[in-house]
């Protein structure tokens, strides 16, 4: 992991000192990686903490000495009025399940309730933080069935479904709780065999926040910010969901909302 999160140009720690494509060039509310082992385990380990990127010197550690075939990796600009704590540190986990979220629900205060009342009693029991974006990932387990301690096999089509249901549930939701204002929704996820990375805002007028992709060496990298000056850096439209298959290469689909 070392030289997408420490070495390259525009680095994720460099990002998380100053990133380019956001208001707030500041994302010093903690970090977390999330990775997936390359022995046969189906479940990925994590790593949070609500230190800065920038002065952690066990993520210098772990990206310098952990191989993985994929890993998720996060800095956080809290939204205000959210604690800082590790509860609420990207990316969360549960069983094969890696979620991040680079965005927010408006007026979350307002439709909270609304999304909670929706969830099953085991993804609501999961939620250990108070964020929007770990309620999203509950919702999205529900859709795919999730039940800790069973491993489930989904296509790549069921986890997109799943993920776009997740999403429409968010809209519905909050329209009936009466929160209209903005909700960007660029999410990823995967399960360590299908991985997905959405760009979606919920109002035509305001895009959602930028999402990138390239090849490189054989590797796929997706990106809110580019790494690099490279001109191979492209970016995903509005409304785009990037689908990654275990040893294929990204494709694209539409969300359907």
């Amino acid at each position: 992991m070392q030289e997408l999160l420490l070495d390259s140009p525009y680095s994720l720690v460099s990002q998380s000192k100053k990133a380019r494509m956001r208001h707030e060039p500041v994302n010093g509310d903690g970090f977390g990686v999330g990775w997936y082992p390359t022995h046969e385990d189906p479940e990925p380990g994590i790593f949070v903490s609500i230190e800065p990127a920038w002065s952690n010197s066990n993520l210098r550690q772990i990206a310098t000495k952990i191989h993985t075939r994929l890993f998720f990796a996060h800095v956080r600009d809290a939204t205000p009025g959210m604690p800082v704590s590790q509860a609420n540190c990207h990316p969360f986990k549960h069983g094969p399940w890696l979620w991040m979220h680079n965005g927010y629900l408006g007026d979350f205060s307002q439709c909270r309730r609304h999304l909670l009342a929706s969830l099953s009693d085991t993804a609501f029991n999961l939620i250990r933080g108070n964020t929007d974006s770990e309620l999203v990932f509950a919702m999205f387990l529900d859709e795919a069935g999730f039940e800790p301690g069973v491993n489930t096999t989904m296509s790549t089509s069921e986890v997109l479904a799943a993920l776009n249901n997740c999403i429409q549930n968010i809209i519905r939701i909050r329209s009936e709780a009466g929160c209209d204002s903005e909700a960007h929704m660029n999410f990823a996820v995967s399960n360590g065999q299908v991985s997905l990375f959405s760009r979606l805002s919920s109002n035509a007028v305001e895009p959602p926040p930028s999402l990138h992709y390239r090849n490189d060496k054989d590797r796929w990298i997706v990106a809110s910010e580019p790494l690099s000056d490279s001109s191979e850096w492209k970016e995903a439209d509005p409304g785009q969901v990037l689908v990654l298959e275990k040893e294929s290469s990204l494709r694209f689909e539409q969300i359907n909302v």
